[in-house]
């Protein structure tokens, strides 16, 4: 091996970190810092786009400014070979530590991800796709902090990728990259970093990866099918949560993905509130230098101390019980069954592109009188989301059982833009020998595209002034004014991406998934004076 310089431009070099067929990775100290930092060596020749992806890496990064993402801080050029300087991250990548550890807890994986997940954020924020994401670029030095690294394939929207990535080009890690990344690296947005995430995540909760890492037919297949083992049966202790969160960032189909970091970062955060980051923090610290266990046990940063009697917890279990047998209808069911019957409503929604939180459902019930239909005193029906498979088409609500006088109905179930009648008989549960009541299966279609109406408004981030607007969508790869889009084009039941902007402000970009029965769109954007008007 040849001997290291002692110098390479000003930084003084201490040791070789790491070779490989196009250059190679040195630990060196800054000469006026004082710090250790990373020279990042190209030594290919005769690639210009080898060499144009490497300039383009150092001139993203060098914009950046976050806790969680590896700052470069100088760019040089040295005889024939570029040198990127970087910071020194002192621990190890995420692949090294699953290695020494063979898989890590649900907890502590959630607490890696979510600082990688900010660091995407702000790179999405930033118009750049990462494009690799995998644990060997995710750093985590000795007082646990994350940091994302190797933005060398990242699709950067201001430079437009400036050619390097080509139509049908594949770009990635096979087993870390979605199916449209597989088919072509060159339009892939920032779903695409969030499917690797999701692999990631099973990688680091089971040690094992979802899919081969190979390009093979087989492979391809599975991948487009979402045809993997569920992390919970590798690994019975991985907690449900985190299976949930595998299976949605590894949909096949991008829109039933997280459609942003910011939403993923949120989920997380809300389920590690119980833990203490600084034990979290600590643990992790520990499991580099081998001190803990496999799955290390977080103390929770809350604990409530039961002050009540036991005499006030019995009559409270007392009086839980009887609300239970109220609630379930057993004095209607079993002492007056002439008097009541029950009534249960199951009802299934199209998910057209929604989430269950999305869909808007409402259940009033009426007496079927003959003349006025008074309201019930049931109405409106109580409706809880229902579990389903990713393969189902429908969303499922079931309502909370109501108790009603029997005789005649009528239930109007109002759906988004829908309205649905149902005309029905409810027998007492002496008709039905105590057994479950009426039970009512409602069903409403998916509604047909039909055209968008596009509003944009704008104002300065400073001062509050309201801009002229200036809104264009993105069509056949270029943006294109709305005005001038084809007829017809812009409709409901799409994804569409969109930029408002004003005459000398940085545009702001909405990627959106507009549901078929979402046909008036409206976009406020709070817009930053270009580095030129300023």
């Amino acid at each position: 091996m040849a001997e290291l310089p002692d110098f390479i431009g000003k930084y003084k070099v201490e040791s070789l970190v790491a070779r490989g067929g196009m250059g190679a990775v040195l630990k060196a100290v800054h000469p006026t810092l004082r710090r250790h930092v990373v020279l990042k060596k190209l030594t290919i020749r005769g690639s210009a786009a080898i060499a144009e992806r490497f300039k383009r890496e150092a001139r993203i990064l060098m914009d950046f400014r976050h806790d969680n993402i590896v700052r470069v801080f100088d760019h040089f050029k040295e005889g024939s070979s570029h040198y990127m300087v970087l910071e020194y991250v002192d621990g190890m990548s995420l692949d090294q530590l699953i290695k020494k550890q063979r898989f890590l807890s649900s907890e502590l994986s959630l607490a890696i991800l979510l600082d990688a997940c900010r660091a995407l954020a702000y790179a999405h924020s930033m118009g750049v796709i990462h494009r690799d994401i995998k644990p060997g670029n995710i750093l985590i030095s000795r007082k646990g902090e994350v940091k994302l690294a190797d933005f060398g394939i990242a699709a950067s929207e201001d430079e437009g990728d400036s050619g390097l990535t080509r139509e049908g080009m594949t770009l990635g890690t096979p087993c870390y990259m979605p199916p449209e990344q597989i088919e072509n690296s060159k339009n892939v947005d920032k779903r695409a970093d969030l499917y690797a995430v999701g692999v990631m995540l099973y990688e680091m909760v089971t040690g094992k990866k979802p899919y081969p890492g190979n390009f093979s037919a087989e492979t391809l297949v599975m991948i487009r099918k979402g045809r993997y083992r569920r992390a919970g049966k590798i690994n019975g202790k991985v907690h449900r949560f985190v299976d949930r969160l595998i299976r949605k960032l590894m949909q096949p189909n991008p829109a039933r993905r997280f459609q942003d970091a910011d939403s993923l970062a949120a989920a997380i955060e809300r389920y590690l509130k119980r833990y203490k980051r600084e034990s979290i923090s600590a643990a992790l610290c520990g499991l580099q230098q081998g001190t803990l266990a496999d799955e290390p046990r977080y103390p929770k940063a809350r604990r409530r101390r039961n002050v009540l009697p036991w005499l006030f917890l019995l009559l409270a279990g007392l009086g839980a019980g009887l609300w239970y047998g109220w609630r379930e209808g057993l004095l209607w069911r079993w002492v007056m069954p002439d008097s009541r019957g029950e009534l249960r409503l199951a009802v299934r929604v199209p998910k057209a592109g929604l989430h269950m939180e999305e869909v808007s459902i409402k259940a009033r019930l009426f007496v079927d009188d003959g003349k006025d239909l008074p309201e019930s005193e049931a109405s409106p029906l109580e409706l809880v989301a229902q579990p389903t498979g990713d393969a189902d088409p429908y969303h499922s609500f079931a309502s909370v059982p109501a108790y009603l006088p029997p005789g005649s109905y009528r239930l109007k179930l109002i759906v988004d833009g829908t309205v649905l009648w149902e005309c029905f008989e409810l027998p007492a549960f002496s008709a039905t020998g105590g057994e479950r009541g009426l039970e009512l299966h409602l069903r409403t279609e998916e509604e047909k595209p039909r055209p968008l109406a596009v509003l944009a408004s704008a104002r300065d981030a400073d001062t509050g002034r309201e801009l002229a607007p200036v809104l264009s969508v993105m069509h056949s790869g270029a943006w294109t004014d709305q005005a001038l889009l084809p007829e017809g084009w812009l409709a409901t039941g799409a994804v569409r991406q969109f930029r408002v902007g004003a005459e000398g402000y940085e545009p702001r970009l909405f990627s959106l998934k507009i549901a078929a029965g979402q046909d008036r769109l409206i976009l406020s954007a709070s817009l930053r004076r270009s580095a030129g008007s300023r």
